[in-house]
């Protein structure tokens, strides 16, 4: 009887487990999830911006992450994101610079600018991680230094909640990241 309670118990307890660490543990979906994710995110955003610039607009800015949200880095490493590469392209072609804000350090950025170059992106700027820096700091402190140069950061384009803390932009858009598992 002992046997059966202690078996009964154990097997509740393995169950309440499971439900609370699964999600946590569990798998990123398919590429093709991220993909449609990735582009419902991104939903409306060059009717954005056709409403917001204007005539005469010289400094406006969108400020993109990299890992993850311009280049892939789980799914098709070192690829476009397509959806964001189509915005980050038509907003160029609207007048609209093309920042680059990422957690990569100083000394990567070459490397990061000639990857988002071959991969079609239109490259006004780029910012990164200087050493000792937390990544939150880092972000802002990018986007703070492309508003310190007079422009308006207009979009701010990202998947984790590092790329949007403290402000300095107009409008947010957030890639999928899945609670963080896509790194």
């Amino acid at each position: 009887m002992h046997r059966r309670l202690f078996s009964v118990a154990l097997l509740a307890t393995i169950l309440v487990m499971s439900v609370l660490v699964a999600p946590s543990q569990a798998a990123a979906p398919g590429k093709k999830k991220w993909l449609k994710d990735a582009r419902a995110a991104m939903y409306g955003s060059r009717a954005y911006i056709d409403a917001r610039v204007k005539p005469g607009d010289t400094k406006l800015v969108i400020n993109l992450d990299i890992d993850n949200t311009s280049l892939a880095t789980y799914y098709r490493r070192g690829k476009a994101v397509p959806v964001v590469r189509r915005f980050a392209r038509y907003a160029n072609s609207k007048g609209v610079h093309v920042y680059f804000n990422t957690g990569r350090h100083q000394k990567d950025l070459g490397q990061a600018v000639a990857g988002l170059r071959r991969n079609g992106f239109p490259v006004s700027g780029i910012c990164g991680r200087l050493s000792g820096e937390s990544l939150s700091s880092s972000k802002q402190r990018c986007r703070q230094q492309v508003v310190n140069r007079g422009y308006t950061i207009i979009a701010n384009v990202g998947n984790r909640s590092t790329d949007f803390v403290g402000g300095n932009y107009e409008r947010a858009f957030k890639l999928p990241n899945y609670g963080n598992r896509l790194g």
